[in-house]
Parts: C-alpha cells; sequence; structure tokens
C-alpha cells in the first residue's frame, strides 16, 4: 500500500499530461478514463477504533526512509503477526467478492466493513489525503487506484491492496482478481508477478542481500517477456506503514543483508511492456495507457532460519 517512489527515481517521471485517443487499443476495450466515475467519501470508522498517529497529528509522520532496516522484538512481532493475519483476512474476502457489475466502491464497502469488524482501522483513510478505505487499481492503473462507481467490466483485472491498522502497528498485503473471460494474455501476466513474488520469497534468509530480491524478480518478468515497474517500492513495516529497509524490485545496489526481526513487504509490479507513466491530478492514480499491469504483495519476516510470510492466505499453496 503506498509504495514510496525509489529514491533513485523521480515523480517527474510520470507525466500528467491528458489521455490521448488512441486508434488502437489490444488490451482494454474501455480505457480508464481520469474523472468519468464519482468518489463516494471516506466511510465512517466507530469511535472505539484505534487509530494510526497521523489522523490526529497537526505535523504527521507518514514513513521514514533512511536510515538502518528495523529490527522488531519479539513483542513487536506477534503484534505484527495479528496485523498481518487481519489484512491477510480481508484481501481474501475482497477477492472473492469480485464479480461482473460491481463497481470498485462496492469493494470498498465490503474492505471497510470486513475491517472494522476486527476492531481494525483501514490505514488508507487519511494517509496523504487519501479517501477510501482500499486501493483498487483496474486493467491499466497500475497502482494505487481510489475506489470509486465504475463497474467492472467482463475482461477486468484489478490489484486490491490492503492495509489495516490494529494494536499499534499495520499489516500490508494485497492480491489480484479477474472478471470472466480474461485475455490469456493478462492473466498470464498475473500469474507472472506472483511467480515472481514467490521466487522472490524464497531466498530471503538471514545473511541474504535485499538487492538479490529485484535480481529474482527482474529474472522471472524478463523470462516471460514482461517488464518490472521501477518507480514503486517495497518497504518495511511497523508502527508506521513505511520503513527501512527499501525492496528494490528490479536490478540495483541498495545496501544491506537480511537479519532475524527484519519485516518487510515485497510487492512488485510487472508490467506488459515498458512505456509512459501518467498521474491523474487527485495524485494517487498511475496508470500505463492500455498496457496491462499486475501486483502481488506479500509481509515478510526474516526469522533464524529463512523467513515467514506473516500475510500468507489460506488458500495459497505456493510459499
Amino acid at each position: 500500500m503506498f509504495l514510496r517512489i525509489g529514491k533513485q527515481y523521480q515523480f517527474s517521471q510520470i507525466g500528467r499530461i491528458k489521455q490521448r485517443k488512441r486508434s488502437h487499443i489490444k488490451y482494454f476495450s474501455k480505457p480508464i478514463i481520469e474523472g468519468q466515475y464519482g468518489v463516494v467519501p471516506a466511510r465512517a470508522v466507530p469511535s472505539h477504533i484505534q487509530r494510526p498517529s497521523y489522523i490526529n497529528e497537526t505535523k504527521p509522520i507518514y514513513g521514514i526512509y533512511e536510515g538502518a532496516p528495523v529490527v522488531h522484538n519479539q513483542d513487536m512481532i506477534q503484534k505484527l503477526r495479528k496485523a498481518a493475519q487481519i489484512a491477510a483476512q480481508t484481501a481474501y474476502v475482497a477477492q472473492k467478492s469480485v464479480k461482473l457489475g460491481m463497481t470498485t466502491d462496492d469493494l470498498d464497502k465490503i474492505v471497510h466493513e470486513f475491517i472494522i469488524s476486527q476492531n481494525a482501522y483501514p490505514s488508507p483513510i487519511g494517509f496523504m489525503g487519501f479517501p477510501k478505505s482500499v486501493c483498487t487499481s483496474v486493467n491499466e492503473v497500475c497502482c494505487h487506484g481510489i475506489p470509486n462507481l465504475r463497474p467492472l467490466n467482463g475482461g477486468d483485472s484489478l490489484n486490491i491492496d490492503v492495509t489495516i491498522f490494529y494494536d499499534g502497528v499495520h499489516g500490508d498485503t494485497s492480491v489480484m482478481a479477474q472478471v470472466p473471460e480474461m485475455n490469456p494474455e493478462i492473466t498470464k501476466l498475473i500469474d507472472t508477478t506472483q511467480k515472481a513474488l514467490y521466487e522472490a520469497i524464497k531466498i530471503c534468509k538471514p545473511g541474504q542481500k535485499f538487492s538479490k530480491i529485484g535480481d529474482i524478480i527482474e529474472e522471472v518478468a524478463g523470462d516471460e517477456g514482461f517488464t518490472v515497474c521501477e518507480l514503486f517500492t517495497g518497504h518495511g513495516i511497523g508502527e508506521l506503514m513505511h520503513m527501512p529497509p527499501t525492496i528494490i524490485h528490479n536490478f540495483n545496489d541498495y545496501p544491506g543483508v537480511m537479519v532475524p526481526g527484519n519485516v518487510f513487504t515485497i510487492e512488485p509490479i510487472l508490467l506488459m511492456r515498458h512505456d509512459q507513466y501518467l498521474m491523474w491530478k487527485d495524485n494517487f492514480t498511475v496508470v500505463s495507457p492500455d498496457n496491462p499491469s499486475a501486483q502481488w504483495e506479500h509481509m515478510i519476516l526474516i526469522t533464524e532460519n529463512g523467513y515467514e510470510v506473516l500475510t500468507k492466505r489460506e488458500d495459497e499453496t505456493g510459499i
């Protein structure tokens, strides 16, 4: 959720030009158009549910982006396990709820109600001004899509990026969902992205270079003819949604090695091809026109002997 721009890249790489009419659209019959559908205001969170600090602070701190990778103690790890499982359960419910004709705002309602039923807070609400409970990135939206009143059409795919706040810490994960009948090329992209995530997770252990994650993801993507979105990164997580280390998903020289107690997200975005990025006026939605994308995300704990996938869902068997 809210992946930070990697420090070696700048927002200036993302254009703000209006989407031009295209004479040929290969992948989508109905492009995602800025401002075409309304956004319903954020849903209320019961007053008894604990809020993250950025909700009430006059000068909120959304994350820490420099410094040594955070090493959590056992008490904090137990809190992160619980928050991660609430996030995983939420993502599972949301993914299974996707159907033809529903809107992404309908999905936001489902996510919101499940999160508060767990006495947790939907972390996106109020994070840097984000107006909803979840990110829903449909088709050519590659990151940070805001749920709105657009109905899902046959052939649509979408990323559902869930972040929750519970007992003082965040849990963060994302899944892909599809509306039949799917383009087989897009299905292959989605499957390859999940494979890239799984293969990157499998190399995690004490002493492993953080940079190795990007090497693995780039190799898996390249073998299938896809490209890695280089703008966004994974991140450490705990009391704040974003903390060191930074997890870069393409070839990189990020310093440092994993140690027991590190908790971070791996969340690669793969695209059909390398192309331009456009950011909408909402300052969140990033699109790559007629360029399908896919993203999966997990929270990883480095243990004494390897790794633990904190956000593993009940239906997962590949990790």
